[in-house]
């Protein structure tokens, strides 16, 4: 989404937005036919007042009078109720499928969106947002058209009863449009930054949250504080902007009004005394006056909120225009990676170098296929390539390890396994078959992933095994978590699957988290297992835990290990040896050690520094 664009009004946009969240037509038709229907009957008092003021006048008054009266104001009440609730229904419902769709729409969008996007940002989107749609559609759209009516009934009505005082008092309304003309303008300028601002405090807000550790660890409660006090004191400053401008509407607009209802009073009541029009064609002038000038400062109203709603119409209509990870494009990777893309090479992969399918089944039911790159490369930005020409294979129903220096691009090589960024160059294959020609839900089935931070949602045990998976029998769940080895620990716990492990997973240490994770990925019966640095920053009794979980994990699965303890990935059927985004080197434990001076120096410090913390 962009951070500064050009302000435009996309009427357009806007009226396809809510067509496309609309609720069945009748309904719509029965909210504007109600609306329209107590305007009409609002048009019916001030005749039936001018009837009545006249048929007391003449001492003569009718019984038949009142009664209509006070049918016509019960009626209209009726009426008004059930426009209010039947336009409210419409408003909701077109919020709830607009923030449906919203919400589809997010949680599909690849994984460079939400780099380049904050969370509260996004967040606005689907509640702020739409709110301000739902506040226009349930509050201002009905007294729009009841207006509308109300003006055309009102002066058509005036026109019958006398024309001149009709004229006089529609001379007002030139004066009125040029005051809300430039100031409607103005407003939609105004709440668009608003709710740009109210985004930004948003993300701030959802950030500090997300890491309030983090923040109070660090002693950043000033710094937190005085960043949200800016947002906040920039709001204020847009609300005072957005409060100037209806304060000059408001006052404009009754003013007018009041000049307006003197000028006929005093006009009427020379007209009166003349014996031109009667006393009760002057009250009904007046109330009819009401009821035109009412809908003028209505509209007013209704401009301003149009403009707020256009401003967050654009906005969705942005996140919505955002292509999903199914449509694939990627385009903010794209660009870096073109650059790449254009600075090699290309080298086409002939018949020879397709990989055949292996038939050979494991003990888990799966094929025991070939995960190969051939020539990847990619790149976050374009000045910062990643991977340069990776060509490597995992042994299949094996475990491979990757190691390297920090930054050589060993977790972007997962990155691009799991399909959350596309290569800028080459392909990654399994079993012969492109895995971008695949259905992303397809091949993501195939993978578990266990990471050293172990993500956790705020539930329970339960919910956090299954996350993802649907009807999984407890029977299942239990044998995962013996795999795991949390059966011990799931004992201790009163509430056993139920009890909740807190946001992120606070209320979990770090080796229950990650054998958490192993269980999770045991039930989903991976063929393809990512582990990065698994068992880091564990210590050594989790470890060994962990460790234990793993082999159960890893059998006849083709696993890929980033390890920077060389020590637990020796007994690999193959390492890889990242240096620069570049394969320095592969082979076994011996071999590299024998002929790769990289990593024969990774172990030499590694034992030297193991031997030091010993000591």
């Amino acid at each position: 989404m962009k951070k500064k664009e050009e302000i435009s009004l996309d009427v357009k946009g806007f009226l396809s937005l809510i067509r496309s969240h609309s609720p069945a037509k009748w309904i719509i038709a029965a909210a504007v036919l109600l609306g329209i229907g107590e305007t009409l009957l609002s048009l019916l008092v001030p005749l039936m007042t001018k009837t009545l003021v006249e048929q007391m006048s003449a001492s003569a008054l009718e019984t038949m009078t009142i009664v209509l009266l006070g049918s016509v104001f019960i009626v209209q009440t009726a009426m008004s109720g059930f426009s209010v609730y039947t336009m409210s229904y419409v408003g909701e419902y077109i919020v709830s499928s607009m923030r449906r769709q919203l919400w589809e729409r997010v949680i599909r969008l690849p994984v460079p969106f939400f780099d380049n996007n904050t969370s509260g940002e996004t967040m606005s989107r689907v509640t702020n947002d739409t709110n301000v749609i739902k506040e226009f559609i349930i509050g201002h759209v009905i007294s729009f058209l009841g207006g509308i009516i109300s003006v055309i009934g009102g002066v058509s009505i005036l026109l019958y009863i006398d024309w001149r005082m009709t004229l006089l008092m529609l001379a007002a309304v030139p004066a009125a449009l040029l005051v809300l003309w430039p100031l409607g303008s103005k407003m939609f300028s105004v709440s668009k930054a608003m709710q740009d601002e109210t985004a930004l405090l948003q993300g701030d807000l959802g950030r500090v949250l997300t890491e309030i550790r983090l923040v109070k660890a660090s002693l950043a409660e000033k710094v937190e504080e005085r960043q949200g006090s800016g947002r906040i004191a920039s709001l204020f400053r847009f609300g005072l902007k957005e409060a100037k401008i209806m304060s000059i509407v408001t006052p404009l607009m009754m003013t007018v009004m009041l000049l307006v209802l003197v000028v006929l009073i005093g006009y009427g009541g020379v007209r009166v005394a003349q014996g031109q029009i009667t006393s009760g064609d002057l009250v009904a002038i007046i109330l009819l006056m009401f009821q035109i000038v009412m809908p003028f400062t209505q509209m007013a109203s209704f401009f301003t909120q149009f403009q707020k709603a256009m401003g967050a119409s654009n906005r969705i209509l942005e996140l919505l225009k955002e292509e999903t990870e199914d449509g694939a494009s990627m385009s903010s990777c794209r660009a870096a990676n073109a650059v790449i893309g254009n600075a090699m090479p290309s080298q086409q992969l002939s018949g020879n170098n397709q990989l055949e399918r292996s038939s050979a089944i494991g003990t888990a039911g799966q094929h025991r296929a070939e995960l190969a790159f051939h020539n990847v490369s990619f790149s976050y930005t374009p000045d910062r390539p990643i991977l340069q020409n990776v060509s490597l294979s995992a042994v299949p129903g094996g475990m491979t390890a990757i190691v390297g220096p920090s930054g050589t691009g060993k977790t972007t090589l997962f990155s691009l396994i799991e399909r959350f960024y596309l290569p800028g160059q080459g392909n990654i294959r399994y079993g012969g078959e492109a895995i971008s020609s695949m259905p992303l839900e397809q091949w993501r089935s195939r993978i578990a992933y266990v990471s050293q931070e172990s993500p956790m949602m705020a539930g329970s045990i339960r919910h956090n095994l299954t996350y993802g998976l649907d009807g999984v029998p407890d029977s299942k769940v239990r044998d995962a978590i013996a795999g795991a080895n949390l059966s011990e620990f799931l004992d201790t716990l009163p509430e056993g699957l139920d009890t909740e492990v807190g946001e992120r997973g606070v209320k979990l240490s770090g080796g229950q988290r990650q054998r958490l994770a192993i269980a999770r990925a045991l039930l989903r019966d991976p063929e393809i297992l990512l582990l990065d640095e698994a068992t880091a920053h564990l210590d050594s009794g989790s470890e060994k835990l962990v460790q234990d979980a793993l082999q159960v994990l890893m059998k006849d699965r083709t696993t890929l290990v980033i390890a920077h303890r060389l020590a637990t990935i020796s007994n690999a059927d193959r390492i890889i040896v990242l240096e620069n985004g570049e394969v320095s080197g592969q082979g076994t434990h011996m071999e590299l050690l024998q002929s790769h001076e990289l990593y024969a120096k990774l172990v030499h410090q590694q034992f030297i520094d193991n031997e030091v913390l010993q000591a």
